[in-house]
């Protein structure tokens, strides 16, 4: 199956929509962590991010599963089908978990134990990428790929301690690695709008 040239550009674009959905939610949403729930009173906002934020995850692991089952990058003997599709696959997943804590204001502490084993992934993923120079910009690369795990490892503290400076920090780094990927997925679509 040869995929669209587009493929792996909508995907960026996906994670960084997600990004800043999560920031937007985290700034937002008045989340207690002693109760380890949101202010009901938001209810309405609350299920507007549940849905942006499924959105998101859906693409993303449809994706990742395409990816994974059907090995579109034949050229590269499979790496870049891992590289790519076993992120993409934990991510949507991530998100969708999210999302449904969201719609119905569950404890998202198991959520973000997920989301930081994930953020490790990201790691081998980024190292794998610098070590065997897989793209045409491995530091780039290796570095959106980092930008991902700050607020996946943050999450933890985020979702378990009162202290703001903690949330204040999740937000930051998520709105960095939204950042990351806007400019991921920027160059993505300008290669591939390349017309040599």
């Amino acid at each position: 199956m040869v995929l669209p040239q587009d493929f792996l550009d909508t995907m960026a674009w996906d994670v960084a929509i997600s990004g800043i959905l999560l920031a937007a939610a985290a700034i937002t949403l008045r989340y207690k962590p002693s109760t380890a729930l949101i202010e009901e009173k938001e209810r309405h906002l609350r299920l507007g991010f549940a849905a942006a934020i499924a959105a998101c995850g859906s693409y993303l692991l449809l994706s990742g599963l395409i990816i994974s089952f059907t090995w579109p990058f034949a050229i590269s003997s499979g790496v870049y089908n891992v590289l790519f599709g076993g992120i993409a696959t934990l991510g949507g997943l991530v998100l969708l978990a999210g999302a449904i804590v969201l719609f119905f204001n569950a404890n998202p502490r198991p959520v973000a134990y997920f989301a930081a084993i994930v953020g490790l992934y990201g790691v081998v993923d980024a190292y794998a990428i610098l070590t065997y120079e897989l793209t045409s910009a491995p530091l780039l690369s290796a570095l959106g790929y980092l930008s991902f795990v700050a607020p996946a490892l943050l999450s933890i503290p985020a979702a378990h301690l009162e202290n703001k400076w903690w949330k204040r920090l999740f937000i930051v780094f998520l709105i960095l690695f939204a950042a990351a990927w806007l400019y991921q997925g920027a160059n993505f679509t300008i290669a591939h709008l390349n017309p040599s």
